[in-house]
């Protein structure tokens, strides 16, 4: 699974309790998407990003390139 390049956030293991007390296991899923970003250096990359990290403004997304129209 997915994690986050940023701040290594991850899947975590947890469980469901229901009403009458069951527990089941279950994963919470982190929030990732692959993005285009501009690292430091000023090189672009593809990497995973949370939404957190992105909300926070921790990367900078990479411009998108144009097309040449023909």
């Amino acid at each position: 699974m997915a994690a986050c390049e940023i701040c290594g956030k991850r899947a975590v293991v947890g469980r469901r309790v229901t009403f009458s007390g069951e527990r089941n296991r279950r994963i919470f899923k982190v929030n990732v998407h692959k993005m285009r970003v501009r690292l430091p250096d000023g090189t672009v990359k593809r990497i995973y990003v949370c939404t957190k990290c992105l909300k926070a403004g921790k990367v900078v997304k990479a411009p998108r390139i144009k097309k040449e129209e023909a």
